[in-house]
C-alpha cells in the first residue's frame, strides 16, 4: 500500500513542479504516522484494507490521487459502499406488454377522439447491496379530446388532434423470486388485455361509463367487473400512482407513387403522485415526453401487376391464400369472444371475397421515443426526502408489413381496413436515473435552492459538479407490435357515424447491457451491484 501511495505522490510532484516540497512532505509523514500505528497496533488484513480505503479518499480530495477501490469482500462480509454510488435500485431488466384502442367519431366540423391503454410490465430492481426485487407494474390511461378531420392535397393527407388523458396504476412487490413474479405478471396480463374486446369496452371513455354501471349491478356486479377484466387482484400492491395532462399529435402519410412514407408524433406533458405503501413515501412529480415515427413502405400490390403474367398469376393466388388466411384469423377471433357456435358460411366467404381486395405493403419504420421526469420525495411526516431526476430515450427500427382490405358495397359505402405488423430488428435504450439526498449535507442547499426557485439548470450544474448521484443503465430491445384499423364510409360521404377505429398491441423486453455510475473527478466507472 505504501509503495501505491508513494508513487501516487510522486506522479502528483511531478506533475506540479510549482508547488513547494513542504506539502507533499507532510502528507508522507502523516501517512507514514499512520501506517507505523496500523503496524505496531496488528490490525488485521480487512481492517488495514479498510483504513487504506479511508486515507485514499482523503489523498482523492487532496488531489493526489484519481481513484480509490474499495476493498474487496472477504470473510463473507461486504465491501464498503462507495460513496458515490447510487442508493436507489437500478432497473436491471424490464419486459412490457400494452394494449391500445383509439375510436375517433366525426361531427359536423370536427372529429371526437378517445384513446386508452392498459399496461403491464414486468421488472427486475436491484439495491446497492446487489439483491433482485421483482415487481410487476398495472396501469391504465385514457384519453379524450378533438382531431381534425383527415385532409391533404395531392399526395399528402394528415391530420391532428388534441386533448387530455389521465393514467392511474399499481405497484406490486414482495414476490420471493422471478418464477413467482412472472407467474403474477402473466395472470394479470391475460385477465386485464387478454381480450381486446373487453379491454375497449372497459376502458374506452365513451363505452366504460355503461361497464362501470354493470360492475355495479346487486349479485351480479362483481362477476361482471371480474368477467370484463377490471376486478383487482389478490395480492396487496406495494405503491400507487396516479397522473394526469394533456395530450397532442399529428400524423400525416406521403403517397408517391407505390411508395409510402407514414409520419407520427405525439406527446405528452402531465404531472402526478406516486405513493410507497411500505414506507408512506410520496413521490409528486411531472413529466414531459414524446415519440416520433417515420417509415417508408412499398406497394407489393402494384409491384405484382408489373410482373410476367404466369409469375403474377401465382402471387394473385398467394394474396387470395392470404385473405383466406385472414378469414380464418377473424372467425377463430370471433369464435373465442362469442363461442364456439360462431362459423363463417362458405358463401359469406364467396361474399367476402368478391368484395374485398388485398394490398399488402412492406416496409421499414423508425420510432424514437424520449422523455424527462423531475420528482421530490416526502416522507410520510411531509419531510424532503430527495430530488430525482430520470430521463428515458429509445431509438428502434422495425421491419413492417401491413395488409389492406378493401370492401365496396352495392348502395356506395365502402369500408377499408389496415392490418399490420412490426418486429424489431434493432433498437437501444438508455435510462439516466440522478438524486439529490436531503440527508447528505452537501446536497440540502442545492435542494432547498431548487424547492424555492424550481431552477433545474442550477439542479444540473450541481450533477455535473459532484452533488448527488448519477447512475445509466443501456438496454437491448426485442419485440413487435401489432396494429388494426377500420374505417367507413357511407355513399359520397367522408365518413360513415362509425369512423375510424384503431386497436394495437405491443411486446418489448429490454435486456441491460451495461451500467455506470458517475465519480466526481473520474468520471463513469462501472456500476458492479447493477446485474
Amino acid at each position: 500500500m505504501l509503495s501505491r501511495i508513494g508513487e501516487a505522490v510522486k506522479r502528483r510532484s511531478g506533475a506540479d513542479r510549482g508547488e513547494g516540497a513542504v506539502g507533499y512532505l507532510a502528507v508522507l509523514l502523516l501517512i507514514a504516522a499512520v501506517l507505523a500505528t496500523l503496524v505496531l497496533a496488528g490490525l488485521g488484513g480487512r481492517v488495514g484494507a479498510s483504513l487504506e480505503y479511508a486515507i485514499c479518499r482523503v489523498m482523492q480530495a487532496g488531489g493526489l490521487v484519481g481513484h480509490c477501490e474499495p476493498p474487496k469482500p472477504s470473510d463473507g462480509r461486504k465491501a464498503v459502499p462507495d460513496p458515490d454510488a447510487p442508493q436507489q435500485p437500478c432497473l436491471a431488466h424490464s419486459e412490457s406488454t400494452y394494449l391500445e384502442e383509439t375510436l375517433t367519431i366525426p361531427t359536423k366540423r370536427v372529429d371526437v377522439r378517445s384513446n386508452s391503454r392498459g399496461t403491464l410490465q414486468l421488472n427486475k430492481r436491484v439495491g446497492p447491496d446487489g439483491k433482485p426485487q421483482w415487481e410487476v407494474v398495472d396501469f391504465t390511461w385514457g384519453e379524450g379530446g378533438i382531431a381534425t378531420p383527415e385532409a391533404g392535397a395531392g399526395p399528402v393527407k394528415g391530420g391532428v388532434w388534441g386533448g387530455a388523458t389521465v393514467t392511474n396504476g399499481k405497484v406490486y412487490g414482495g414476490f420471493r423470486d422471478e418464477r413467482e413474479a412472472r407467474k403474477f405478471f402473466e395472470d394479470l396480463k391475460e385477465h386485464r388485455i387478454g381480450s381486446d374486446v373487453k379491454f375497449t369496452l372497459r376502458t374506452n371513455p365513451i363505452s366504460g361509463g355503461f361497464v362501470w354501471l354493470g360492475t355495479k349491478l346487486p349479485w351480479v356486479g362483481d362477476d361482471v367487473d371480474r368477467y370484463m377484466g377490471g376486478s383487482e387482484p389478490d395480492r396487496k400492491p406495494v405503491g400507487e400512482y396516479m397522473e394526469g395532462g394533456l395530450t397532442g399529435g399529428a400524423k400525416a402519410d406521403i403517397e408517391l407513387g407505390r411508395l409510402k412514407i407514414p409520419l407520427k408524433g405525439r406527446g405528452w406533458l402531465v404531472s402526478g403522485s406516486q405513493t410507497d405503501l411500505r414506507n408512506g413515501e410520496k413521490t409528486t412529480y411531472y413529466t414531459q415526453r414524446g415519440e416520433f415515427e417515420a417509415g417508408i413502405q412499398i406497394d407489393v400490390g402494384d409491384v405484382i401487376q408489373k410482373l410476367p403474367a404466369p409469375v403474377r398469376k401465382r402471387a394473385q393466388q398467394g394474396l387470395e391464400d392470404g385473405l383466406d388466411a385472414v378469414m380464418d384469423v377473424i372467425e377463430s377471433r370471433l369464435r373465442s369472444e362469442l363461442g364456439n357456435g360462431f362459423v363463417m358460411l362458405p358463401e359469406q366467404r364467396s361474399q367476402i371475397r368478391a368484395q374485398v381486395r388485398l394490398n399488402p405493403s412492406g416496409g421499414l419504420n423508425y420510432k424514437h421515443r424520449a422523455g424527462t421526469t423531475w420528482g421530490v420525495t416526502h416522507d410520510k411526516d411531509g419531510k424532503v426526502v430527495r430530488v430525482t431526476q430520470v430521463k428515458n430515450g429509445q431509438d428502434i427500427v422495425y421491419f413492417r408489413a401491413d395488409g389492406k382490405l378493401r370492401s365496396t358495397g352495392g348502395s356506395g359505402g365502402r369500408a377499408d381496413g389496415t392490418a399490420g405488423k412490426q418486429w424489431i430488428i434493432y433498437a437501444q435504450r438508455t435510462l439516466t436515473e440522478k438524486a439529490l439526498d436531503y440527508s447528505r449535507t452537501e446536497d440540502r442547499p442545492v435542494i432547498d435552492r431548487y424547492l424555492r426557485d424550481g431552477d433545474t439548470d442550477a439542479v444540473e450544474r450541481a450533477w455535473d459538479d459532484g452533488a448527488g448521484t448519477m447512475g445509466t443503465v443501456t438496454y437491448d430491445n426485442t419485440g413487435d407490435t401489432g396494429k388494426l384499423e377500420g374505417k367507413g364510409a357511407s355513399g359520397k360521404k367522408p365518413k360513415s357515424w362509425l369512423g375510424i377505429f384503431e386497436v394495437g398491441r405491443e411486446n418489448e423486453k429490454h435486456t441491460m447491457q451495461s451500467a455506470r455510475y458517475f465519480k466526481p473527478g473520474v468520471g463513469w466507472v462501472p456500476w458492479s451491484s447493477c446485474r
